[in-house]
């Protein structure tokens, strides 16, 4: 019995140590979606850059751009800002002495709003902002997290709310984890009916 214990354990221990190595992916995604909007009202939404965000994009690529504005990013293709040119706005949003360019979101065939940030810019200092004729609101996101490379985010219209879906997921470590415990049950009992029989 010991020696099946040992056996496992150092199953274990080469299993984890050998747990596919994640590559690190140059951006992840936001995906909002748009809950609650009963009277299907129609708005435009924004994903807004501060612009210290707009700065470490330049400085990461290497590159030697001043930023000025929306029009830095109008003039200029920065690689990790992959965004469509005319979806960029030309008046920036100001709040608390930051400047944010705005970049106008569409939905996607699964009605989702998609947009890439670079993965190891180390703040969520990014906003999404409603608009249209009867609200202006703005959805701080600081506090949100990011999982298997996407933030997911729900913003219910019609009571300006913005979460976080929750999922109860089991991740591959527990999951292995659990198959071990019971693995380990299962041979308990089998060499307690063996000894018992013996």
């Amino acid at each position: 019995m010991k020696r099946y214990i040992v056996i496992i354990c150092i199953c274990v221990l080469v299993i984890m140590m050998n747990i596919s190595i994640v590559m690190a992916n140059s951006t992840y995604t936001i995906e909002l979606e748009v809950t609650k909007n009963t009277e299907n009202k129609s708005f435009t939404l924004y994903m807004l850059l501060p612009q210290d965000y707009i700065e470490y994009a330049i400085n990461k690529a290497g590159l030697d751009i001043e930023y000025t504005g929306a029009e830095t990013l109008k003039q200029y293709d920065i690689p990790l800002i992959n965004i469509d040119k005319e979806k960029i706005q030309n008046e920036t949003y100001s709040e608390n002495g930051i400047e944010y360019v705005q970049i106008l979101l569409e939905q996607n065939e699964d009605s989702m709003y998609i947009f890439e940030i670079i993965e190891d810019y180390p703040d969520m200092d990014m906003k999404l902002r409603v608009k249209n004729n009867e609200k202006d609101y703005i959805m701080h996101i600081d506090n949100f997290k990011v999982k298997d490379d996407v933030c997911q985010i729900e913003y219910n219209y019609d009571k300006n709310e913005i979460k976080q879906p929750t999922k109860i997921t089991i991740n591959f470590g527990t999951l292995l984890l659990i198959i071990i415990l019971v693995f380990i049950a299962i041979i308990g009992i089998v060499a307690k009916k063996k000894g018992r029989n013996e």
